[in-house]
């Protein structure tokens, strides 16, 4: 069969005998049915075949087989719900750090974080002007949130500290970076080691994987465009010098810095137990290939476990 043969209709039947004629084994066909009934073709196959084939469309590794893919999709199913967990916490942190900051440096009313002049509007101003329209869509339209709408019915105005929750990690990321310097350097000496351009490329890399764990796509190896800036903790890490910072393991080092320490070792140990169950379901071959793409150096563990 072709590969414009995938992008057909096919039944379960038909799929399993699709991948049996590109060399999958399929230990278990009733089984493998099951699974395909709940990720979907596209979801599990198309999204984690790529390291279990000879070549990007050719036939599958002698190695390879169904239940292998359905491990890696739970791996990475497991990688979502742990990270995403924890881009929420400092989600709800950041915006709780910048609407107090920004009400203590230049008002609470809600006609202050409407005021254009209250940001970096010289350097921003397109952004700035759509945050704006973002914000007074809300406001002109509460019905959606019901705190808003009972803040606008009761007190006929809304403070930032409550129209900020209507706003995603990617708006806040955008809000914070154009800001003045004074409200990010506050908000980012709330963190140890942390700078307000280092924070704000974290904010921008963060929001990018948080859609990716909260829409269910695959996440072990996707990589942003942009990088978090160079760390102290990089300068710390030996013979490790990528082209870009991007990749899952930067991830979990921005959560390093900006995760609580008691939550942050949790999550580390909470990973450990999850790779070593990927590596003895798919060998160690396929694991080194699977860490790579997230960026994992072998010693992943000791690096960030060193001080900041």
């Amino acid at each position: 069969m072709s590969d414009n043969q995938e992008k057909r209709f096919l039944t379960y039947e038909q799929q399993i005998e699709l991948l049996k004629s590109k060399k999958l084994f399929i230990p278990d066909e009733k089984k493998a049915i099951e699974s395909l009934k709940q990720y979907s073709y596209y979801s599990l196959i198309s999204g984690y075949k790529d390291i279990f084939k000879i070549e990007k469309n050719g036939d599958y590794k002698d190695d390879a087989s169904f239940d292998h893919i359905v491990s890696l999709y739970t791996f990475d199913d497991y990688l979502r719900n742990r990270f995403l967990h924890e881009i929420i916490r400092i989600e709800k942190k950041i915006k709780s750090l910048y609407s107090y900051s920004f009400c203590r440096l230049y008002g609470d009313k809600q006609s202050d974080y409407l005021n254009v002049t209250n940001y970096n509007y010289s350097q921003y101003q397109e952004e700035i002007n759509e945050f704006v329209s973002i914000v007074q869509k809300t406001l002109n339209h509460p019905e959606k949130y019901a705190y808003v709408n009972y803040n606008i019915k009761k007190y006929g105005t809304v403070p930032l500290w409550v129209i900020i929750q209507t706003l995603t990690l990617g708006n806040i990321s955008k809000m914070y970076m154009f800001s003045t310097q004074q409200l990010q350097s506050q908000i980012a000496r709330e963190f140890e080691h942390i700078y307000g351009n280092h924070l704000s490329s974290m904010l921008n890399v963060l929001s990018k994987f948080r859609n990716v764990c909260a829409h269910g796509e695959r996440l072990y190896n996707y990589k942003t465009k942009k990088s978090i800036l160079d760390l102290h903790i990089h300068s710390a890490i030996k013979n490790y010098n990528p082209t870009s910072k991007n990749d899952l393991f930067n991830v979990l080092i921005c959560l390093k810095y900006l995760s609580e320490e008691s939550n942050f070792i949790s999550m580390v140990q909470t990973i450990d137990q999850m790779i070593n169950v990927m590596i003895k379901g798919l060998g160690e071959e396929y694991a080194k290939a699977i860490l790579a793409g997230m960026g994992f150096p072998e010693n992943w563990k000791d690096i960030v476990t060193l001080k900041k």
